[in-house]
């Protein structure tokens, strides 16, 4: 066991990657009275192309099966498992996304007993030709819902009119042709293949010893018997620069307009780390668009826009994306004039040190709750494949000069809009 030090930071996080290549994190505080757990797998809803453990051709797989395996997971032959963690205190769920697939537990009290089901239920599927046919109308059903759920529609298609070729956009859940050809067999090809000890993670927060967390897993891992894979090759795609489409409008039942207003940036067009690269560009854009601006405020008293501006940055593989969000009756002026003031951007120091200030006591934060914790360190692990040590300090260590570095290579052409209007409005 090693401990990483949070560099700054009067924290650190025990590791040990375990003899059969599963990466174990334990972040202990002694005063929290409760704990999280995530098991985690690097499979998630764009991984459809692979060669399966122990075969050599490249298979397709229907989309939406890594959610599908999400939801089988659950399932035993001697019932489900959501039904047993109440009775030791615990409380499980689980997610899918493009690229992870989570299984989770919390609770306050038998955490090793709680621990120990959620590993064990993770790491013994049980699939048979009945239970996958009854899942298939569960998971339709849940495909209905969310094509039923306007704001859901509008991230979707945001993300398709981004990329051409990566896949985001598409229904992690599969749609209703995919969900039907779903066999028992291509689930346990995908989960031998991406179920491995060597492709997941288990990241622990709690107030345990971390030594003996850590040795509690190891007894488990050890009496695991698994065709240990590092190397999964999985069908490698080209994404071009351009966005797949620069305008669109949709029609769904809402009452007021949605606009994004979104920009697609190559990460490897700079010269600095993801997640610096990442917090620069948020900081232009709070700066230019934020509340220090008064701009949204302006838009608000003119009855512009309802609410505030929404901005964000998002990670998609070699991509990141700054996006604008806003409630609107205006759409079309609303772009017009964020096509002026974007040409008009610039840099203010005194509010990048404002900014700058405000994030570090964000980030601090982090540290104060269980869910606050655990939520920093599944970021990061998710956008760099392991825990980064230097956070804290990169936050310290953000400075105007190199600021103004991304600043004037940015490039903010390469842009994609999407408007949600109401259905009546439908010509």
């Amino acid at each position: 066991m090693q401990k990483i030090n949070l560099e700054g930071l009067n924290e650190y996080v025990a590791y040990e990657k375990l003899d059969n290549n599963l990466d174990v994190y334990v972040y202990r505080k002694k005063d929290f009275h409760s704990f999280y757990a995530y098991y985690i797998t690097n499979y998630g809803a764009l991984n459809t192309e692979f060669v399966p453990i122990n075969e050599e051709k490249m298979h397709k797989f229907p989309d939406g099966i890594a959610h599908f395996l999400e939801h089988k997971m659950f399932e035993k032959e001697d019932g489900h498992v959501l039904e047993k963690f109440p009775l030791i205190g615990g409380s499980s769920n689980a997610f899918t996304s493009y690229t992870h697939t989570v299984y989770q537990v919390s609770g306050t009290e038998k955490f090793y007993d709680n621990l120990n089901l959620l590993i064990n239920f993770v790491e013994h599927p049980y699939f048979t030709d009945k239970n996958v046919e009854k899942e298939k109308g569960i998971i339709k059903q849940e495909l209905f819902m969310g094509k039923d759920n306007p704001y859901r529609v509008f991230a979707f298609e945001k993300l398709k009119n981004l990329f051409v070729n990566l896949g985001y956009g598409r229904e992690i859940v599969g749609e209703e042709k995919d969900i039907d050809s779903i066999t028992k067999e291509d689930l346990y090809k995908c989960y031998n293949t991406f179920y491995n000890p060597g492709n997941m993670c288990l990241i622990i927060v709690t107030n345990e010893e971390e030594e003996k967390v850590i040795n509690f897993v190891k007894e488990i891992e050890e009496k695991r018997k698994v065709d240990i894979e590092t190397d999964i090759e999985v069908k490698k795609i080209n994404e071009p620069e351009n966005v797949n489409k620069e305008f669109d409008v949709i029609y769904q039942n809402v009452s007021k307009c949605e606009l994004s207003y979104s920009f697609k940036l190559s990460i490897n067009d700079y010269k600095i780390p993801y997640h610096k690269l990442d917090l620069y560009l948020y900081i232009i854009f709070i700066s230019n668009l934020g509340k220090l601006t008064g701009f949204g405020l302006d838009l608000k008293e003119k009855n512009l826009i309802n609410g505030n501006i929404g901005i964000g940055t998002n990670k998609y593989m070699d991509y990141i994306v700054p996006s604008i969000n806003v409630s609107t009756d205006y759409p079309e002026k609303i772009i017009d004039i964020l096509d002026k003031k974007i040409k008009e951007f610039s840099l203010n120091e005194e509010y990048f040190n404002m900014i700058k200030k405000s994030m570090i006591s964000d980030f601090v934060y982090c540290f104060t709750g269980v869910s606050n914790v655990m939520s920093y360190l599944f970021g990061s692990y998710a956008n760099n494949k392991k825990i980064l040590t230097t956070d804290f300090k990169d936050f310290q260590e953000l400075n105007f000069e190199e600021l103004k570095e991304v600043f004037n290579k940015l490039n903010l052409d390469n842009k994609s809009i999407l408007i949600m209007k109401p259905l009546e409005e439908k010509e």
